[in-house]
């Protein structure tokens, strides 16, 4: 599409059709412009003279510069770093481009017609949005998810006999509820034996494995398999592991002692 102001300009538009026209008030080019004598014949003597213009013309005029403005809110408090990964500066860039959007569309941004009284507004959204973040991230006290959720013996679900099976319930080992409660611990002796890299930094172990006072760490035995009602962790007893646990027993005892 062409339209001719001072001079012809050509416009391409994936959102107009160049049909619709809006009323404007516009103003007679200088003397000096290009084209002037076309244009004066549509203005006459006048300096400003209602014309209908063509809404793309109209909507450009009141939008140019936008990608410049945006450039320039954005180069004032920006996040962007020197990255070694392709993937943070978009990541950057998209933030400042949140951020700034949500400054222009909330209430720190000066309403058309008004000009803003305080020269920090730019900034104090920007803190005032940090400082609600911040707030945001706490944790709050008093809620905090509970580290150990493992049941205990005495968590029965009280159901005939025959429903409680000993079965295999878990693909990660847990810990057996019986043997914690008696206090049982076990030496986890690997399987394979260690290659002599070097040795262990500090933040491995706090003594020396050479040393006399080392020993290896001790835990509750762990076990893949439990009541198949109340979802208890028992040690399976079989003739290949002889565990001197007797949760499962016990398990079945205090069943059978419900009338």
């Amino acid at each position: 599409m062409a339209w001719k102001d001072a001079r012809v300009v050509l416009f391409l538009s994936t959102v107009h059709d160049g049909q619709v026209y809006v009323c404007k008030l516009r103003k007679r080019p200088a003397p000096t412009a290009t084209g002037f004598a076309q244009t004066k014949l549509v203005f006459g003597d006048e300096f400003r003279a209602w014309l209908d213009i063509p809404v793309h013309i109209d909507e450009y005029n009141l939008h140019m510069c936008g990608v410049d403005i945006a450039d320039q809110l954005r180069s004032y408090y920006n996040t962007q770093k020197i990255h070694m990964k392709t993937w943070r500066p978009l990541f950057s860039f998209l933030l400042d481009t949140v951020i700034t959007n949500c400054y222009k569309l909330s209430s720190y941004w000066p309403r058309p017609g008004h000009h803003s009284t305080r020269k920090d507004t730019h900034l104090q959204f920007c803190m005032d949005l940090y400082v609600q973040l911040c707030k945001a991230s706490q944790r709050v006290a008093g809620h905090r998810r509970p580290m150990n959720n493992r049941k205990g013996t005495n968590d029965i679900i009280w159901q005939p006999v025959r429903e409680h099976k000993h079965v295999r319930l878990w693909k990660k080992p847990q810990n057996c509820s019986a043997c914690i409660e008696a206090g049982r611990k076990v030496t986890n002796v690997n399987s394979t034996t260690r290659k002599p890299l070097a040795d262990l930094s500090v933040n491995t172990t706090r003594k020396s494995r050479s040393s006399q006072d080392w020993t290896r760490p001790q835990r509750a035995p762990r076990t893949r398999y439990g009541c198949s009602c109340c979802s208890i962790p028992f040690c399976r007893v079989t003739s290949a592991n002889k565990s001197i646990c007797t949760g499962w027993v016990d398990h079945i005892a205090k069943l059978n002692t419900k009338d």
